[in-house]
């Protein structure tokens, strides 16, 4: 049985900057403050592209794009996650007005372990994954309202 997650954020920027964002493989390193790097395996940007994410923490993940339709949705599925079975996770972008962009990340997860695994992807791993979310939408809206990097962290103000 998958299980999900979710999170919105409007950010103060036009979609066009917003979905360069994060629809290219490799800008992810601009605005996801977990992020220590991010390595293009296929092409930047489109199906089938896919790339490496490495996390501070030592982690790292595969993602590849299964679907998209520019400037709305990406739709990743994510490969070698610890404890994931499957993820595919979604970056959604709306259009709010001229300079408002609405933006959604969304996750359909299935964690290993049978019954034990979906009771933790329950528990904990939701929780998580919205914390995750919500740092990334706020690095993301830091980036684009502001035109700076975001390394390790993020100011204060961007967490609102």
């Amino acid at each position: 049985m998958a299980l999900q997650a979710q999170s919105t954020r409007l950010i103060h920027a036009s979609i066009a900057p917003t979905w360069e964002a994060v629809s290219k493989m490799d800008a992810v390193v601009d605005w996801h403050p977990n992020v220590a790097r991010a390595s293009v395996l296929t092409h930047n940007a489109g199906v089938d592209a896919s790339r490496r994410v490495e996390f501070h923490d030592g982690t790292s993940v595969v993602e590849t794009v299964v679907q998209e339709q520019e400037p709305h949705f990406v739709t990743m599925d994510l490969l070698e996650a610890p404890l994931l079975d499957k993820a595919v996770v979604t970056i959604r972008t709306e259009q709010k007005s001229a300079e408002e962009t609405e933006v959604t990340f969304s996750v359909d997860y299935k964690v290993k372990y049978g019954p034990l695994g979906w009771l933790l992807g329950t528990v904990m791993m939701k929780r998580a994954f919205r914390k995750i979310f919500g740092v990334s939408l706020s690095g993301l809206a830091y980036h684009l309202e502001t035109g700076k990097l975001v390394v390790d962290s993020i100011p204060a103000r961007a967490g609102q």
